[in-house]
């Protein structure tokens, strides 16, 4: 079959790969789109995996197998990692660090023709996607699932005042699900005009830089969440003076290991600011998201800025690098 490999150094290519085998107890799905997500680009985080086959955020249609209530012919969203559900971090809510979390893997990569799910993320994972929400919508599950478990952490509830750093699509996913939760104000920070244009038209006002006073001036008051969608060491910085007394700041792209990044932790000192980072979804998060989708709470599809097809996967990987697109959805022939 086809799958989309990544060779390392950022060269992607559609290649002939071995058709995975139904798992026992599992299921084979037929991939029928698969969204392109930042850390598909982070060279320095693929490059350590090597020839692999990129893509996590795949939905399609059951060929084979049954679990529970999933049957052949139901499509479906595939989760690419599941923890244990019993260890002490997943006990304590800390699903992603558990060990089995990043043991656990689709096979090959959702950015293939199939893929095969073992039995655990098939039990505990693998979500039917409802006849009211399209393929593409449903691929947004996956990211909009990372970006609720994050506002969670942050304590993002109703009355928060919320500031998102950097407003491609998980910034805007950010400000959506804030806007949902109850956010009393939100507000982006974005250089790039055509993108704060985007987050204007989604209603909420973006600023084209990390001003303080202009930030408390659209908040009403310095924000209670901070969460920065860019991995760029200086918008990090300056994400700190964005937060008020007992504000969050969270991490949400991560720069290359080693990167310097200069905090003035001094000049955050006596407003008691709390630094976060977070890293993906668990269970509880992807029906979360399923959920708030499937009300309308999200427009899923509306994030997608670029549809292409896995023979146009080199092209599509462009794209997605370059900054032109907001969000780029592959599409399986």
């Amino acid at each position: 079959m086809r799958a989309a490999v990544y060779h390392g150094a950022g060269r992607v290519s559609l290649d002939d790969v071995p058709e995975p085998q139904l798992p026992l107890g599992g299921l084979l799905i037929d991939v029928s789109v698969c969204g392109i997500c930042g850390s598909d680009l982070m060279n320095w985080y693929q490059d350590t995996k090597a020839p692999s086959v990129l893509g996590h955020e795949p939905v399609g249609v059951v060929m084979d197998g049954e679990v529970g209530e999933i049957r052949p012919g139901q499509r479906v969203y595939v989760h690419h990692h599941v923890p244990c559900m019993d260890c002490e971090l997943c006990r304590s809510g800390r699903h992603t660090l558990c060990p089995n979390f990043r043991r656990s893997r689709i096979d090959p990569g959702g950015l293939a023709e199939r893929v095969a799910v073992p039995d655990e993320i098939a039990r505990l994972d693998v979500l039917p996607v409802p006849d009211g929400l399209s393929d593409a919508a449903a691929s947004i599950i996956e990211p909009l699932a990372c970006v609720l478990r994050g506002q969670r952490m942050a304590g993002v509830g109703s009355g928060s005042r919320i500031a998102v750093v950097g407003c491609g699509s998980m910034g805007l996913l950010e400000m959506g699900a804030a806007a949902a939760a109850g956010a009393e104000a939100v507000v982006g920070v974005e250089p790039r005009a055509e993108r704060r244009r985007v987050a204007q038209q989604s209603g909420y006002p973006a600023l084209p830089s990390p001003d303080p006073d202009r930030v408390a001036g659209a908040l009403g008051g310095l924000a209670d969440a901070v969460f920065v969608c860019t991995s760029n060491p200086r918008a990090i910085a300056s994400a700190l003076e964005l937060a008020g007394p007992g504000g969050v700041v969270q991490l949400f792209a991560p720069p290359a290991p080693g990167t310097p990044v200069a905090l003035d932790l001094g000049a955050v000192w006596f407003r008691e600011v709390s630094i976060q980072s977070t890293y993906s979804a668990g269970p509880e998060d992807t029906r979360a998201a399923l959920g708030l989708l499937s009300r309308g709470g999200i427009d899923g599809e509306a994030l997608i800025s670029h549809r292409l097809s896995l023979t146009e996967v080199e092209e599509a990987f462009r794209l997605a690098r370059s900054g032109e697109a907001l969000k780029v959805l592959v599409e399986i022939d």
